[in-house]
């Protein structure tokens, strides 16, 4: 195990454990596999048990020599939950109160907790997890800083590909696959209920346009119903927007950007929309800054849109329209801060945000740009996606 991760994981828990005080809660058993790498440095099958004031313990139902090598934490096997209770007696902890991860904990599972603990009280952690995680250490950091790379090979191999008469479900296809042989893992994580991600969103033209169930500005009229978001696997047409909006994770870690292509010339009104989010971008840049209110990232750039009469295309259309410029990133691809303009709080050093000024226009296409920044103490916004905002503007017939 990598000795930044090492002493991470012991920093992290150790902050668990005092929120934990401070909550009256003995011990939380966190289960979901983002949390579980986040405190433990393994996803394997099993419960961590962290408890204030003393290590963690892993107690574990499947693969325990794999995770003896992946957690440096104690290992207990675990053969039937039913057995969870005496384990935790065993090990010297208390049980009266039990936290658990109760924005992601179904149905099931929190009635399988109570059967378990008839005696506890049970107690919903999961705002105390997920501010934990909204800042960053150097090590996340890095690991973020090479998934930004990656996002960066793939966007290269993007102009590379694209050209008139390319499926854009292929080019998403190419593009992905070129993310992977170059570092990218391929499952991305997300937290909130039916919020998947499909492939890198090669949106193009009018279907690029079409709203979607995915929780973002865009979407896309996807390859079918059955998974209702992305590329429409319909050929790319000149002068119309294309939208690539790609999502890549290394090692765990989640970098978050997006480019707005075109192969000929964008319509006069889409030409001004894709420069309007470039600036509004660029002037978001400079206010991530520590001690910035989060809710005036949101407020200034809707009053950019106000002010340009493009209010009603900013961050979706009409009724589909988001309200959020952005959402933090990590272990996951929606953690917090989730850029609103109501936002509570300040950014904090570490805290690492990906911010997408997007405008669309119904049976037109979509344009916007993105990147993903780190909030550095009394100094600029890292960018951690490196690319040409653009819009960038390929010849016809061919990729760049």
């Amino acid at each position: 195990m990598d000795e930044r991760l090492r002493a991470d994981l012991r920093q992290r828990c150790a902050r668990l454990g005092e929120r934990l005080t401070e909550a009256g809660v003995d011990v939380a058993l966190v289960q979901q596999a983002a949390d579980k790498y986040y405190f433990a440095g393994t996803v394997q099958q099993g419960f961590l048990a962290v408890a204030p004031g003393r290590d963690p313990v892993f107690l574990c139902r499947k693969a325990v020599e794999r995770t003896l090598r992946e957690t440096p934490w104690q290992v207990e096997v675990l053969a039937s939950p039913k057995d969870l209770p005496h384990l935790l007696e065993s090990a010297g902890l208390r049980a009266e109160s039990v936290g658990i991860e109760g924005d992601v904990l179904s149905l099931q599972l929190y009635r399988q907790m109570e059967r378990m603990f008839p005696d506890a009280r049970l107690v919903d952690v999961s705002d105390e997890i997920r501010a934990l995680r909204q800042v960053k250490s150097d090590y996340e950091i890095s690991e973020i800083v090479a998934a930004g790379a990656v996002w960066s090979e793939m966007m290269q191999e993007t102009s590379r590909l694209l050209r008139v008469g390319a499926i854009d479900h292929e080019v998403s296809i190419r593009v992905d696959a070129h993310g992977r042989l170059h570092g990218g893992q391929g499952l991305m994580r997300t937290r909130g209920f039916n919020f998947e991600y499909f492939a890198p969103h090669v949106l193009w033209g009018p279907p690029g346009a079409v709203p979607a169930q995915f929780d973002g500005p865009t979407g896309g009229s996807g390859p079918h119903p059955s998974i209702g978001q992305g590329s429409s696997a319909q050929p790319i047409r000149p002068d119309s927007p294309i939208l690539c909006d790609y999502a890549v994770a290394v090692r765990g870690y989640v970098a978050d950007g997006t480019r707005s292509f075109v192969l000929g010339g964008l319509p006069k009104e889409l030409q001004y929309a894709a420069e309007l989010a470039v600036e509004i971008l660029a002037e978001a840049e400079e206010s991530v800054r520590e001690g910035v209110e989060i809710s005036l990232l949101f407020q200034q750039a809707q009053r950019r849109a106000e002010q340009h009469g493009l209010s009603e295309n900013f961050l979706g259309y009409g009724p589909d329209r988001v309200r959020f410029l952005g959402h933090g990133i990590g272990l996951e691809l929606d953690e917090l801060p989730v850029l609103t303009g109501r936002a509570p709080g300040a950014l904090a050093p570490g805290m690492v945000i990906a911010i997408e000024p997007k405008f669309v226009f119904p049976g037109v296409g979509a344009v916007g740009v993105e990147d993903s920044f780190c909030v550095r103490s009394r100094q600029a916004a890292q960018v951690l996606t490196h690319f040409p905002r653009g819009p960038l503007q390929l010849p016809l017939g061919e990729g760049a």
